[in-house]
Protein backbone atom coordinates (compact mmCIF):
# COMPACT_ATOMS: atom_id res chain seq x y z
CA UNK A 1 0.00 0.00 0.00
CA UNK A 2 1.22 3.45 -0.87
CA UNK A 3 1.77 5.74 2.16
CA UNK A 4 1.04 8.97 -0.11
CA UNK A 5 -2.16 10.94 -0.20
CA UNK A 6 -3.56 11.70 -3.52
CA UNK A 7 -5.89 14.59 -4.22
CA UNK A 8 -9.28 13.28 -5.56
CA UNK A 9 -9.39 12.72 -9.30
CA UNK A 10 -10.67 15.51 -11.40
CA UNK A 11 -14.22 13.56 -11.89
CA UNK A 12 -14.85 13.31 -8.02
CA UNK A 13 -14.36 16.43 -7.42
CA UNK A 14 -16.88 17.59 -10.19
CA UNK A 15 -19.23 15.26 -8.90
CA UNK A 16 -19.03 16.46 -5.64
CA UNK A 17 -19.83 20.24 -7.12
CA UNK A 18 -22.57 19.09 -9.51
CA UNK A 19 -25.42 18.49 -7.39
CA UNK A 20 -25.02 21.94 -5.20
CA UNK A 21 -25.00 23.48 -8.71
CA UNK A 22 -28.29 21.63 -9.20
CA UNK A 23 -29.69 22.64 -5.72
CA UNK A 24 -28.65 26.23 -6.21
CA UNK A 25 -30.45 26.81 -9.46
CA UNK A 26 -33.47 25.36 -8.23
CA UNK A 27 -32.98 27.30 -5.21
CA UNK A 28 -33.20 30.44 -7.92
CA UNK A 29 -36.37 29.25 -9.61
CA UNK A 30 -37.82 28.65 -6.46
CA UNK A 31 -36.94 32.23 -5.44
CA UNK A 32 -38.33 33.70 -8.34
CA UNK A 33 -41.25 31.12 -8.35
CA UNK A 34 -41.94 33.03 -4.56
CA UNK A 35 -42.32 36.20 -5.06
CA UNK A 36 -45.73 36.86 -4.58
CA UNK A 37 -45.24 35.21 -0.64
CA UNK A 38 -42.05 36.33 0.15
CA UNK A 39 -41.98 39.72 -1.36
CA UNK A 40 -40.73 41.20 -4.77
CA UNK A 41 -37.20 42.07 -2.91
CA UNK A 42 -36.87 38.94 -0.87
CA UNK A 43 -37.54 36.89 -4.05
CA UNK A 44 -34.95 38.53 -6.37
CA UNK A 45 -32.50 38.57 -3.53
CA UNK A 46 -33.16 34.83 -3.22
CA UNK A 47 -32.28 34.22 -6.81
CA UNK A 48 -29.67 35.93 -7.05
CA UNK A 49 -28.01 34.75 -3.42
CA UNK A 50 -28.41 31.28 -5.38
CA UNK A 51 -27.31 32.02 -9.28
CA UNK A 52 -23.70 33.40 -7.21
CA UNK A 53 -23.47 29.77 -5.26
CA UNK A 54 -24.04 28.61 -8.62
CA UNK A 55 -21.38 30.54 -10.39
CA UNK A 56 -19.15 29.99 -6.89
CA UNK A 57 -19.46 26.05 -7.38
CA UNK A 58 -19.02 26.53 -11.41
CA UNK A 59 -15.53 28.27 -10.62
CA UNK A 60 -14.60 25.93 -8.49
CA UNK A 61 -14.81 23.16 -11.11
CA UNK A 62 -12.69 25.34 -13.39
CA UNK A 63 -10.86 25.70 -10.59
CA UNK A 64 -10.36 21.80 -10.03
CA UNK A 65 -9.84 22.20 -14.30
CA UNK A 66 -7.45 24.71 -14.66
CA UNK A 67 -5.17 23.20 -11.94
CA UNK A 68 -5.37 19.89 -13.18
CA UNK A 69 -3.78 21.05 -16.64
CA UNK A 70 -1.35 22.93 -15.24
CA UNK A 71 0.09 19.89 -13.35
CA UNK A 72 -0.42 17.43 -16.18
CA UNK A 73 1.96 20.11 -18.72
CA UNK A 74 5.14 18.96 -17.04
CA UNK A 75 6.72 22.22 -16.68
CA UNK A 76 5.22 23.14 -13.60
CA UNK A 77 5.85 26.46 -12.25
CA UNK A 78 5.19 26.42 -8.69
CA UNK A 79 4.98 30.20 -8.64
CA UNK A 80 2.72 30.72 -11.06
CA UNK A 81 0.68 27.51 -9.46
CA UNK A 82 0.16 29.18 -6.43
CA UNK A 83 -0.53 32.55 -7.84
CA UNK A 84 -3.69 30.55 -9.62
CA UNK A 85 -4.68 28.81 -6.87
CA UNK A 86 -4.50 31.74 -4.59
CA UNK A 87 -6.77 33.68 -6.92
CA UNK A 88 -9.48 30.88 -7.03
CA UNK A 89 -9.71 30.76 -3.33
CA UNK A 90 -10.13 34.35 -2.83
CA UNK A 91 -12.76 34.65 -5.77
CA UNK A 92 -14.53 31.26 -4.04
CA UNK A 93 -14.42 33.08 -0.85
CA UNK A 94 -15.94 36.45 -2.20
CA UNK A 95 -18.32 34.68 -4.06
CA UNK A 96 -19.65 32.55 -1.36
CA UNK A 97 -19.95 34.95 0.74
CA UNK A 98 -21.91 37.10 -1.23
CA UNK A 99 -24.31 34.67 -2.40
CA UNK A 100 -25.03 33.55 1.12
CA UNK A 101 -25.21 36.71 2.44
CA UNK A 102 -27.94 37.46 -0.42
CA UNK A 103 -29.66 34.76 0.70
CA UNK A 104 -29.59 35.46 4.54
CA UNK A 105 -31.17 38.89 3.33
CA UNK A 106 -33.74 37.49 1.57
CA UNK A 107 -35.23 35.61 4.74
CA UNK A 108 -34.73 39.44 6.68
CA UNK A 109 -36.43 41.33 4.54
CA UNK A 110 -39.25 39.07 3.02
CA UNK A 111 -42.96 40.71 3.37
CA UNK A 112 -44.54 39.51 6.74
CA UNK A 113 -47.42 37.29 6.83
CA UNK A 114 -50.45 38.18 6.48
CA UNK A 115 -53.43 36.64 7.41
CA UNK A 116 -55.63 35.73 4.34
CA UNK A 117 -59.22 34.86 3.60
CA UNK A 118 -60.35 31.54 5.23
CA UNK A 119 -62.10 29.37 2.63
CA UNK A 120 -64.29 26.22 3.79
CA UNK A 121 -64.16 23.45 2.04
CA UNK A 122 -67.78 23.24 2.03
CA UNK A 123 -70.86 24.60 4.25
CA UNK A 124 -70.18 22.12 6.88
CA UNK A 125 -66.76 22.18 7.01
CA UNK A 126 -66.67 24.14 10.22
CA UNK A 127 -68.58 21.86 12.04
CA UNK A 128 -71.64 24.36 12.56
CA UNK A 129 -73.62 23.55 9.80
CA UNK A 130 -74.95 26.65 6.78
CA UNK A 131 -76.04 28.54 9.53
CA UNK A 132 -72.65 29.02 11.94
CA UNK A 133 -75.00 27.27 14.64
CA UNK A 134 -73.41 24.03 16.35
CA UNK A 135 -75.34 21.22 15.02
CA UNK A 136 -78.87 19.89 16.10
CA UNK A 137 -79.70 16.86 16.49
CA UNK A 138 -81.91 15.70 13.84
CA UNK A 139 -82.39 19.13 12.04
CA UNK A 140 -80.73 22.36 10.99
CA UNK A 141 -81.59 25.77 11.65
CA UNK A 142 -83.45 27.56 8.91
CA UNK A 143 -81.15 30.09 7.13
CA UNK A 144 -81.45 33.84 9.39
CA UNK A 145 -82.26 32.59 12.66
CA UNK A 146 -79.75 33.20 15.56
CA UNK A 147 -77.51 30.73 17.24
CA UNK A 148 -79.45 29.10 19.92
CA UNK A 149 -76.77 30.50 22.39
CA UNK A 150 -77.16 34.13 21.42
CA UNK A 151 -79.02 36.37 23.86
CA UNK A 152 -82.18 38.21 22.27
CA UNK A 153 -84.61 37.90 19.58
CA UNK A 154 -83.56 36.74 16.74
CA UNK A 155 -83.07 39.36 13.38
CA UNK A 156 -86.34 41.25 12.28
CA UNK A 157 -87.06 39.75 8.43
CA UNK A 158 -87.01 43.43 6.05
Amino acid sequence: MDPTVEPLSTGVQIALRLPVIIIALAGALLGLLMIRRMGVLSGILAAAGSLIIAADQAANVAWVLHLRSMTSGGDLDIDTFNTVNNAYLVADAVLITIGMALVVASFVLRRPATAGPVVAAGPAADGFGSTGAPPTPGFDLPPGSPPPWSAGPPPAAQ
